[in-house]
């Protein structure tokens, strides 16, 4: 499977969703790309039987691996140990795709990417099981970097990430949450997790402390951003972009920036609270929403929250020199706010 991974990671849309913005943001990294995917599946290919068979089939899936180059991009601000890159930014990985295993079982979602979520191809028992085994895995690989504030950040990140799903799952249905909620809820969602993969790579670095907290800080801010964007997509984007139904945040309970904007303006706002004054919703009263939502002020405005958090992460990047490494940083921000899926 490796030297057909390889060929695919250069451009096959099967692996990059996003295709050509994807390829054109990751250009100046496609070799160290390329080479994480087969040290990805070399790592696979250790383990035995059903863990790997399990494993191969979320590898076969892809992904934009946008969290893998960031790690690589923030190294190459330093002086990296390439050993080093390479097994951090499989670690997060690993430790990312577990919590998207077990997301999948908690929401029930038959498909990722077009493939059977694990779940659904194994049981419910074996999912969690895999996902617990490269949770282990990708701890286990960072730690062979041997830097003890690398391992703490990963933990606390993981910590972050599990709390954040227990408060999203005991949110659901809260249409009338404030923006403070909402952003601690993407923050320990998403933002926590890229912070870490830019922090991360900065200490494989080598990078001074005051460096690395630029990074971290960057990370967070492109992470909001990215995860603002992926809301609004949810309810401006047509059902064979997304892969699902529009709106399907909302018919899962999460309750999300457009929605809490629309909420909170007049005329908009009256209608939407007509619609949920009664529980449960139904097909209808979801179209609804997502018809309110698209023509009204909700979605400029969360257009702009994006792009505020984006323009952060860039002037984060202040604190380095111009190179390769910071100018697809840089882009970075554009890009994460401007994806169509």
């Amino acid at each position: 499977m490796g030297a057909q991974r390889t060929a695919a990671v250069a451009g096959d849309p099967e692996v990059e969703p996003g295709g050509a913005a994807t390829r054109a943001l990751l250009e100046p990294i496609l070799g160290e790309l390329e080479e994480f995917e087969r040290r990805l599946e070399a790592a696979v290919d250790t383990d035995l039987g059903p863990m790997a068979d399990a494993m191969s089939h979320i590898v076969r899936a892809g992904g934009k691996r946008i969290r893998p180059a960031l790690v690589i991009l923030s190294a190459q601000l330093g002086r990296p140990s390439m050993d080093h890159v390479y097994d951090l930014a499989m670690g997060i990985e690993f430790i990312h795709t577990a919590t998207l295993v077990h997301d999948d079982l908690i929401d029930r979602s038959p498909t990722r990417r077009g493939m059977s979520t694990l779940h659904r191809t194994m049981g419910a028992a074996p999912a969690i099981i895999v996902g617990d085994y490269y949770f282990a895995k990708g701890a286990n690989l960072i730690s062979e970097i041997g830097d003890p504030v690398i391992d703490s950040a990963i933990s606390r990140t993981v910590m972050t990430i599990c709390l954040g799903e227990l408060l999203q799952m005991t949110s659901k249905d809260d249409y009338r949450q404030s923006l403070a909620d909402y952003h601690r809820k993407i923050e320990r969602k998403t933002a926590a997790l890229v912070a870490t993969c830019c922090f991360g790579g900065g200490a494989v670095g080598r990078l001074d402390p005051a460096q690395l907290a630029a990074l971290r800080n960057y990370g967070h801010h492109l992470g909001m951003a990215f995860q603002i964007a992926d809301d609004l997509l949810d309810y401006v984007a047509t059902e064979e972009e997304l892969g699902k139904p529009v709106g399907a945040d909302l018919r899962e309970g999460t309750v999300t920036l457009p929605f809490m904007l629309a909420l909170e303006e007049p005329g908009v706002g009256e209608e939407l609270s007509r619609v949920i004054e009664h529980l449960p919703l139904s097909d209808p009263d979801y179209e609804q929403i997502v018809d309110l939502v698209r023509r009204s002020g909700a979605v400029a405005a969360t257009e702009r929250a994006a792009q505020d958090f984006a323009a952060a992460a860039r002037a984060d990047l202040s604190h380095f020199p111009d190179s390769p490494a910071r100018r697809t940083l840089e882009a970075a921000c554009d890009y994460v706010v401007d994806r169509r899926i």
